[in-house]
């Protein structure tokens, strides 16, 4: 069966002031997680090397995990070009960080994230390797799925 929508016109809702670090603008947007109960955009904003929260209908974001400066890093507070991005039931966020070949985990409120899949800055083939991952998502038992993308390969990593 095909469905025909016609002619659409889309709305910007985040973003659209140009490229940039201001908090009404995004550089290269890449990941996007829609939160159902604040009723906002959970976006990995790749070329400033951060996670921004972005209310519809609000004029700006805010940064909650990454670089306030644009400058991309790799210790526990920073990111290097982040892809993909997801939210747990209790607000935590996980984010692809492909630059740094890791998965970071981020308690909700919390700017500090720790590693829990990849190693920071080692790619390579064996199973507890990422190389330039560059997608996740949650099943109900919180289990992680990795699009291992360098490697031509799915990883699941258990909760526990």
């Amino acid at each position: 069966m095909q469905y025909q929508y016609g002619a659409l016109v889309g709305n910007v809702i985040a973003g659209g002031h140009g490229s940039g670090l201001g908090a009404s603008q995004l550089s290269i947007p890449n990941g996007l997680y829609f939160d159902t109960f604040s009723n906002s955009l959970v976006i990995s904003n790749y070329n400033t090397s951060r996670i921004v929260w972005w209310k519809i209908g609000d004029y700006n974001g805010t940064i909650v995990a990454g670089s306030f400066t644009g400058v991309a890093g790799n210790d526990s507070t920073s990111l290097n070009n982040p892809v993909g991005v997801s939210l747990d039931p209790m607000g935590n966020i996980y984010v692809v960080d492909a630059g740094n070949h890791r998965i970071q985990f981020f308690l909700s409120g919390q700017s500090v994230g720790r590693t829990i899949a990849g190693i920071t800055n080692v790619y390579g083939t064996n199973m507890t390797l990422l190389y330039l991952p560059y997608w996740v998502a949650l099943d109900k038992q919180l289990n992680l799925y990795v699009c291992d993308t360098h490697n031509d390969r799915v990883q699941m990593f258990k909760r526990y």
